[in-house]
C-alpha cells in the first residue's frame, strides 16, 4: 500500500470513528459535551505524519481528529469521553481538554486562541533548552479573530 493510499485509510477511520462517537452522543450516552473534529481529518493524518516524536502538538478543543490520529486508537478515548479510569487521561478530562502526553500532545484548551501563548511558551522552553523539538500549534477559524492569535 503506497502512503498516499494509508493516508487515506487513516483519515477515513478518524471520520468513521468520529461519525461513532456522535452517534453515541446524540443517543445521549455521555455526561459531557463532545466537540467533534469532522473535516480535520486529513490535516491531523498529515501533522501527525510530519510530526517527529518528540515534537510537541498544542490544540484547541476540537481535538478528536488529531487525539485519534496520534494514538491510532479510539477506545481510550471514548473511555475518556463516558469518564472511564480506562480513558486516555483517567476520565478526568473529558473531550476539550483532552491530552496524550505520550503522543507529545501535551495542551489543549477550551478556551478560544488560549492555546497560542502556551505553545509560544513551550516553543521558547525548547529553544532555551536546545532540544530541537518542534511546537505545532492548530486552531480554527473563530480563534483568528482573538488578540493573541496577532500577537
Amino acid at each position: 500500500m503506497s502512503n498516499s493510499e494509508q493516508a487515506i485509510n487513516e483519515a477515513l477511520r478518524i471520520r468513521i470513528s468520529q461519525m461513532l462517537i456522535n452517534e453515541e452522543y446524540k443517543a445521549g450516552k455521555f455526561k459531557i459535551p463532545i466537540h467533534l473534529a469532522l473535516g480535520h481529518e486529513a490535516i491531523a493524518v498529515a501533522v501527525s505524519h510530519a510530526l517527529k516524536s518528540d515534537d510537541n502538538l498544542i490544540l484547541s478543543h476540537r481535538n478528536m481528529a488529531y487525539n485519534l490520529a496520534r494514538s491510532g486508537k479510539v477506545r481510550p478515548i471514548m473511555d475518556e469521553y463516558h469518564l472511564h479510569p480506562t480513558g486516555l487521561a483517567g476520565g478526568r478530562l473529558g473531550s476539550m481538554n483532552l491530552i496524550n502526553p505520550e503522543k507529545n500532545i501535551i495542551y489543549t484548551s477550551s478556551i478560544l486562541g488560549n492555546n497560542f501563548p502556551v505553545s509560544a511558551g513551550i516553543a521558547m522552553a525548547e529553544k532555551i533548552k536546545n532540544t530541537g523539538n518542534a511546537t505545532f500549534v492548530l486552531c480554527g477559524d473563530g480563534a483568528r479573530v482573538e488578540g493573541s492569535f496577532y500577537e
